[in-house]
């Protein structure tokens, strides 16, 4: 039987499926045409033909003493959304010429999507001291990142190590229980991801509109204090800063009385209300850094590609 003929577009389709899933990285060169056209089943005319066409794109470029073609770099997601909508447009145009109705190809690629994407999701699950955290950078992290992730306490990882360590793709949680976490869950460290959480830019704006030099601190652990201690002291050197924790009700209420102005964590403002009477100046409000966002997106990246490795059909993963 005569052995159907690799076309360019198929290897044009391959290579950017190794690119996009980052088996080739940006700024490097590509493997050999000889090299590829093997893999593909492919001649090398049909090979360079491809990678032209990609060259057309921005996909690939030229560097000066290289013969293969370089990966260009794909700078963001809507680099990345471009190249996806220049290929779904043949797609489109195929369909229509095959006489394929607009609702019936909708209604597939609907499928198509649910399909691919179901292959690849990844259970991921977000552990923190406390029921808000948990739930609001969770939320947060679902919301940036474009994946569903769990919120989480840290108890429910120690009832059953293994099985939590089984269940779960990725484990996240905060730099404040990083190691903590890591300690429970050694198992499966490699899985685990710390994220930085500082306070949110109006909580840092509250802070530096203080006036009055004595400033009270509540909140829960003795590493949040000090870090928020640095952070008040950057925005208002001259001041002087006394710190109580939440779990302390006399050293509340002393501190609540000798204070001019009080900063407290968002999860000890009613506590803090219910003891003194009193509301706070700056409640703080925790988000996630940029920089963790990204490291988190890659790593997800990394563990979708990793799942997809034996599960993705075709002749050139």
């Amino acid at each position: 039987m005569m052995k159907d003929r690799v076309t360019a577009e198929e290897v044009k389709r391959a290579l950017t499926w190794r690119i996009n899933t980052g088996m080739y990285q940006a700024g490097e060169p590509l493997p050999p045409v000889r090299q590829l056209a093997e893999e593909f089943g492919a001649n090398r005319n049909t090979v360079n033909k491809a990678c032209r066409a990609l060259q057309q794109l921005g996909i690939l470029g030229a560097r000066p003493g290289r013969r293969s073609p370089v990966v260009a770099h794909i700078a963001n997601g809507a680099s990345a959304m471009d190249l996806v909508r220049s290929q779904a447009r043949d797609v489109v145009w195929q369909a229509m010429s095959a006489g394929i109705g607009r609702d019936q190809l909708r209604a597939e690629l609907a499928l198509l999507v649910e399909e691919v994407y179901g292959v690849t999701d990844l259970k991921i699950r977000f552990l923190e001291c406390n029921p808000y955290d948990s739930d609001t950078l969770s939320a947060d992290l679902s919301r940036l990142t474009g994946v569903p992730i769990g919120a989480g306490l840290l108890d429910e990882a120690t009832q059953d190590v293994e099985a939590f360590a089984q269940t779960y793709d990725l484990i996240v949680t905060t730099f404040h229980h990083l190691a903590e976490v890591t300690r429970m869950l050694a198992i499966c460290r490699d899985r685990i991801i710390g994220v930085d959480t500082r306070p949110s830019s109006t909580s840092r704006l509250g802070i530096a509109r203080l006036t009055l030099p004595r400033i009270g601190l509540v909140c829960t652990l003795p590493g949040t204090a000090q870090m928020l201690e640095h952070i008040i002291l950057s925005y208002q050197p001259q001041a002087s800063v006394d710190i109580a924790l939440i779990d302390s009700p006399d050293s509340v209420r002393r501190l609540v009385q000798e204070c001019d102005h009080l900063v407290v964590t968002h999860n000890c403002a009613v506590t803090l209300e219910e003891l003194t009477g009193r509301r706070a100046d700056v409640v703080i409000e925790f988000r996630i850094d940029d920089q963790s966002i990204e490291y988190l997106r890659e790593r997800i990246r990394a563990a979708r590609l990793k799942s997809t490795a034996t599960l993705r059909p075709g002749r050139y993963a």
